[in-house]
C-alpha cells in the first residue's frame, strides 16, 4: 500500500495510541465529576491545555477548548465571535479558497445573521492586493478568516498582511484554521487571536480537535447543556483522547526538522519527475509546504485516482471533505480561473513515512494509466 493522502488523515502514531489506550483503561472516569478521580482528570486534562499552549509557543494571554472536530472548532470561533460581538459591526471577511467548514459557515452567517459577508482575492503567489485589502477591511469588520495552508494545494497565503491590517481595527479579530499548518510549515501561531487544529492530521486520532483563543475574546455557545469549557462547548471531556491530543502535537512539532528533511526529498523528486510525463500541469507557489502537490492531468481525474486506488495507491482529486461530490476544485479554479484544470486536479499529500520508492512505484503506475486511457 502507497499512501498519499495525508491531507485527508494521517496514520496514528504507536506513542499516541498507547497514550489513549492507558488512559481508556486507567483515566476513565467523567472529569466533570467532583470527586477525586474527577478532579484529578480535571487536573490533567488543564495540564494538556498548558502544554499544548507550550508546544505552539502561545502564553497565558490565550486558552484552549476541545472540540470534536476542526469543523466543530471554526463553526464555534465564527458563529460564536460573530453573534457575541454582532453590535460591534457586521462584515465579516475571507478568501473564495477557504475549506468548507469555513465558507458554509460564513453563507449561513449571510443568510440567517444577516452578516456582510467579503472575500479577498488571492494570486498564485499567496499575495493579496494591498489596495483591495484596504478597501475590504475597515471599522466596520469584526472578523476575517484564513487559513495559512491551504488544504488542496498547500499555498501559504500572506497571513502577516492581513494581520497587519487587522491590528488597526480594535473590534476586528483574525481567525486561523490551521489544521494543514501544524507540523507542516513553520508558523508563527501568534499572529492568530482564534486557532484551529485539529489530532488526526498531526498523526492523532479523530474526533478531538481544538480552539486556542485569546481569553479576552466573547464567544456564544453553539452547545448549549452541561455548561463545560467555561460554557463555550457543552459536553462530557474525552479525557483519553486530549492526552493522546497533548502527545501527537507534542510529537510533531519536536520532530519538525527530522520530518521535513524527509518529505522535502519526497517532494522535489515528485516534482521533477512529474514535470517530464506529458498532459500534466504542476500547481507550485514560491511559498508552500512541502507536504501537499497539486497537479492537473488532460484526463478525468476521478478515472485516475480510482485506477491508482484499484492498484493500492491512495490519492484524492480534492479536498476529502469535497470529494464525493465530483464537484470541480473552486480552490484551483479561484487561483487559476481554468475549469478544466479544476476538474482534474489530483492531490498528493506526505507524511516522513513515505520514501523515495513509493514514489517510483506511482509514477510508473501514473505512467501506465494515462498512456491507457490515450490508446
Amino acid at each position: 500500500m502507497i499512501y498519499f493522502d495525508n491531507a485527508a488523515t494521517t496514520k496514528v502514531s504507536e506513542i499516541v495510541l498507547n497514550t489513549y489506550l492507558d488512559a481508556v483503561k486507567n483515566d476513565f472516569a467523567n472529569p466533570s465529576s467532583i470527586h477525586y478521580l474527577g478532579m484529578q482528570l480535571t487536573n490533567k486534562i488543564n495540564h494538556s491545555r498548558d502544554n499544548i499552549l507550550k508546544y505552539l509557543h502561545l502564553n497565558s494571554d490565550y486558552e484552549v477548548i476541545f472540540t470534536s472536530s476542526a469543523t466543530e472548532a471554526n463553526n464555534l470561533s465564527i458563529i460564536g465571535y460573530c453573534l457575541a460581538n454582532k453590535n460591534r459591526g457586521n462584515v465579516i471577511v475571507t478568501t473564495h479558497i477557504e475549506h468548507a467548514s469555513v465558507l458554509e459557515t460564513f453563507k449561513y452567517l449571510e443568510k440567517e445573521h444577516g452578516f456582510i459577508v467579503r472575500y479577498l482575492d488571492i494570486d498564485e503567489s499567496g499575495n493579496f492586493n494591498a489596495e483591495q485589502v484596504n478597501q475590504t477591511i475597515d471599522n466596520k469588520t469584526i472578523l476575517v478568516a484564513l487559513t495559512p495552508i491551504n488544504n488542496e494545494v498547500g499555498l501559504y497565503v500572506d497571513v502577516e498582511l492581513i494581520k497587519s491590517k487587522v491590528s488597526q481595527f480594535p473590534k476586528c479579530v483574525l481567525h486561523l484554521d490551521c489544521s494543514q499548518t501544524l507540523g507542516k510549515y513553520q508558523f508563527n501561531y501568534n499572529l492568530g487571536d482564534l486557532i484551529t487544529i485539529s489530532s488526526h492530521k498531526i498523526h492523532g486520532l479523530k474526533s478531538i480537535s481544538c480552539l486556542i483563543k485569546k481569553k479576552k475574546i466573547r464567544l456564544n455557545p453553539i452547545l448549549v447543556g452541561g455548561g463545560q469549557e467555561n460554557n463555550l462547548r457543552s459536553s462530557t471531556l474525552d479525557a483519553p483522547l486530549i492526552f493522546s491530543f497533548d502527545v501527537a502535537t507534542k510529537e510533531i512539532m519536536a520532530n519538525f526538522k527530522e520530518n521535513y528533511a524527509k518529505v522535502i526529498l519526497i517532494f522535489k523528486y515528485l516534482v521533477e519527475k512529474l514535470k517530464e510525463i506529458p498532459g500534466v500541469k504542476l500547481h507550485l507557489f514560491k511559498k508552500q509546504t512541502v507536504y501537499i502537490l497539486n497537479f492537473s492531468i488532460d484526463k478525468k481525474a476521478s478515472v485516475v485516482v480510482e485506477a491508482l486506488s484499484n492498484k493500492e495507491i491512495y490519492v484524492s482529486s480534492t479536498s476529502a471533505c469535497s470529494s464525493k461530490k465530483e464537484a470541480p476544485s473552486y480552490v484551483i479554479y479561484s487561483l487559476t480561473n481554468s475549469e478544466k484544470e479544476a476538474k482534474n486536479s489530483i492531490r498528493l499529500s506526505f507524511s516522513s513515512e513515505n520514501t523515495i520508492e513509493e514514489c517510483e512505484i506511482f509514477l510508473n503506475e501514473l505512467k501506465n494509466i494515462l498512456n491507457t486511457l490515450r490508446s
